[in-house]
């Protein structure tokens, strides 16, 4: 009878203990949070600058989708900003830009330059009224491809808005540094000018920065003023 007492007991304490190490072992899972880490993708630039640093090197400064690019206008008298915001740029794409004026009538809108446009147009528009507008057999902003591959001529034809074509000639010194603020720093671009005669004495002239991918428009005096200060 003691015999069977003990048998009985030592078969209760490992039940028991098997109860329990099941126990143990079907419990909740601790799951290990695992922390991904997020790669910053740099956004692909629309367009570059060629910015010359303080030793005199030329880099490429890269200008993004929403992007602004700042214009002080000097006309009739009067001063105020032309504001552009870039939204898309490419040569087989065209241009297509928002724009905000901080004249007395606040005018907004909105640019599409087709790329047959901006590649080959030799009419510039540069009176907007607010609202959308798709330029037809003319440019805006940026000189057009053509006009920009004359260049090595030394000259190319041009018409403003509803004037005569002109010619405008490349002088012999024709290198350009303005100086804009470029993303909060002070910097020079790489430039050239052109002017509306062979002698660079015209009473029309235009600064180009200096690049068939870019040929932005930088500064223009031909009768009004229109200059880049600065792109944010």
């Amino acid at each position: 009878m003691k015999k069977t007492l003990i048998l009985l007991l030592t078969l209760f304490v490992a039940t028991t203990n098997f109860a329990q190490t099941t126990k143990k072992k079907t419990g909740k899972t601790v799951k290990r949070t695992t922390v991904k880490k997020i790669k910053t993708v740099a956004p692909t630039p629309l367009i570059d600058m060629y910015v010359i640093d303080d030793n005199g090197e030329t880099t490429m400064q890269p200008v993004n989708k929403g992007d602004k690019l700042v214009y002080a206008i000097t006309a009739n008298g009067n001063t105020y900003d032309f504001i552009v915001t870039l939204n898309k740029y490419s040569y087989e794409n065209g241009i297509d830009f928002n724009y905000e004026m901080t004249n007395a009538n606040h005018t907004t809108g909105h640019i599409e330059i087709p790329a047959n446009e901006k590649n080959n147009a030799k009419k510039y528009l540069n009176y907007f009224k607010g609202g959308d507008a798709t330029l037809i057999g003319a440019t805006t902003v940026w000189m057009s491809y053509e006009n920009f591959m004359d260049m090595p001529n030394n000259k190319t034809q041009m018409t403003f808005d509803n004037g005569l074509e002109e010619i405008f000639y490349k002088p012999e010194n024709n290198a350009a540094t303005p100086t804009i603020i470029f993303k909060g720093k002070k910097v020079k671009l790489e430039a050239f000018t052109i002017n509306n005669a062979e002698d660079g004495k015209g009473d029309k002239t235009l600064t180009i920065h200096n690049t068939s991918a870019n040929p932005l428009i930088i500064i223009m005096d031909i009768g009004f003023a229109v200059e880049l200060k600065e792109i944010k």
